[in-house]
């Protein structure tokens, strides 16, 4: 078993790894170190609680922050993450022993957030809304959490969406995703991609990376999709765009990335190829309804870590792997450098907060922000530049 000073020396390596070869969040934070933008401030950040999400962490703080920090989701939390911030002072709540981890960081009464789902935020204006008044803004990371924003009614302290910039839906939703998903799910289950037929269920921007990586992989890819220009889209990067039913008969993996809820349960499965493998990339644990799948599964077999074979009652065997939680944060794969990105354009968006007050409501992120998060990689990339002409 992994002792909790290992967890912690591995999370630090893991750190210095990631800020070697991509070091585009120490660029910024030597930028905030000197301007101190959050002096005085408290953030609270409700996030996967990854390594890369501790290196986002210490550029804050370098930068005048006080960080409270609860993890969005028990299985995408690392023990290493956890430990590592707390031996460096920062407030982090998992939800251990029954506590709240919402209700633990609203009590620090932080006025800037950064959230993923509205959970935190929806925390705040429903259980809390006597410290609403001293919010200065907020920033809200995914679509799940843009939707939840706008099925409330007169939100009284800006919210940014960085889920709808340029940046994440060209970098991190399709090439992060993409490949990271892929690297999970050979790691997991051992299989040679190549040969293999695949079903990607949603063909948004992290559906598009997933089929473009599958087939990169030489998989063979199909695409089901409810919406008809996104399936038209599909059609015409070169997918086969079959139904649910008719894609779970053939197909070897089926992978859900819609954004929604309970997409995939034991009815939609009851006639799936038998040893179907069921693998979740988006943001919620429940697109694959795993809870209907244990109750119409009369045999469970824990197969290996994140590995769970369900065999339904008079029908086939399915896979799950991750719990059907993103499987691409579950296990940490992939590249670092599209996420990093992305809270390149978070810190920077949390620096203008800081900087200058907002009209409440939602509130698209800057393209100057964007901008200069881009310069920043692509300087921290060592990309060369290009001229025209004689430098």
């Amino acid at each position: 078993m992994v002792q909790p000073e290992d967890r912690l020396a591995i999370a630090s390596q893991d750190i210095g790894r990631i800020n070697a070869f991509y070091p585009i969040l120490p660029r910024l934070g030597n930028r905030w170190a000197a301007s101190r933008p959050w002096e005085g401030r408290t953030l609270a950040l409700n996030l996967h609680l990854t390594t890369l999400t501790a290196c986002l962490v210490r550029e804050l703080t370098i930068g005048g922050a006080t960080c409270v920090v609860c993890g969005a989701n028990p299985a995408t939390t690392d023990p290493g993450t956890v430990e590592l911030l707390r031996s460096e002072g920062v407030d982090v709540y998992t939800g251990g022993d029954l506590e709240d981890p919402h209700l633990q960081v609203l009590a620090h009464e932080p006025d800037l957030f950064v959230d993923v789902g509205f959970g935190l935020l929806g925390s705040l204006l429903d259980r809390r809304p006597a410290i609403v008044g001293k919010v200065r803004g907020a920033v809200e990371i995914t679509r799940s959490g843009i939707t939840a924003l706008r099925g409330r009614r007169n939100v009284p302290f800006a919210v940014v969406n960085i889920n709808d910039g340029r940046l994440k839906d060209a970098v991190e939703n399709r090439h992060g995703v993409g490949e990271a998903l892929w690297q999970a799910v050979s790691r997991l289950t051992g299989m040679h991609l190549a040969g293999r037929r695949v079903a990607i269920l949603g063909y948004g921007p992290v559906g598009r990376g997933i089929a473009m990586y599958a087939r990169n992989a030489g998989m063979s890819a199909e695409v089901v999709e409810s919406d008809p220009v996104r399936r038209l889209f599909a059609h015409y990067d070169g997918f086969p765009t079959p139904t649910l039913e008719d894609a779970v008969r053939r197909v070897g993996v089926l992978v859900t990335a819609t954004g929604g809820h309970q997409v995939v349960g034991a009815a939609a499965l009851a006639k799936a190829r038998d040893g179907l493998v069921l693998v979740n990339a988006g943001h919620g644990g429940d697109e694959v309804d795993v809870a209907s799948i244990k109750r119409s599964a009369d045999r469970v077999d824990h197969v290996a870590d994140h590995v769970v074979r369900y065999r339904l009652e008079g029908g086939p065997q399915v896979v799950v792997l991750g719990g059907g939680h993103p499987l691409n944060i579950v296990m940490n794969s992939g590249s670092p450098e599209p996420v990093l990105l992305h809270y390149a354009v978070l810190g920077l968006t949390l620096e203008l907060l800081a900087r200058e007050p907002h009209p409440p409501g939602e509130k698209l992120v800057p393209d100057a922000v964007e901008q200069e998060a881009a310069r920043v990689a692509l300087d921290a990339l060592n990309v060369a530049r290009v001229h025209d002409g004689p430098a």
